[in-house]
């Protein structure tokens, strides 16, 4: 879920919020979250673990003050393969990509032992 769509879904109007530098540094989102007092997460009003700049339609770039839990309903997700087979297939498609010869033939060894001795694991030993 995107933070727009967060505080949409709890009704929270943005031009409330502190106008944010689009985009902010690193530093200045790290010294928003570590300040002392800590702020209140924008939705619950709980301690907020998160800080984010946002760009909303009409009120421009502000501060989105989340807690633990609504920063990671908001969370970027990864967008990485999750098993071996697939690392595989996204670097025969970027190899094929590429133009690199051998690149349909990619494919991973099962250990340091099979690599060594040149065998992939659907070579019969």
């Amino acid at each position: 879920m995107e933070p727009v769509d967060l505080l949409t879904r709890h009704g929270i109007d943005p031009g409330g919020l502190e106008a944010a530098p689009a985009p902010p540094a690193r530093r200045e989102t790290l010294a928003r979250v570590q300040a002392a007092p800590p702020r209140a997460c924008v939705v619950c009003g709980g301690q907020a673990a998160t800080a984010r700049a946002v760009s909303f339609p009409g009120a421009g770039s502000r501060w989105v003050d989340l807690c633990w839990e609504h920063g990671m309903a908001v969370r970027r997700r990864s967008r990485l393969p999750a098993s071996l087979e697939g690392i595989a297939a996204d670097l025969r498609a970027a190899a094929r990509e590429a133009s690199l010869p051998g690149a349909d033939r990619l494919a991973f060894y099962s250990s340091f032992e099979a690599a060594a001795s040149g065998c992939r694991d659907e070579d019969p030993e």
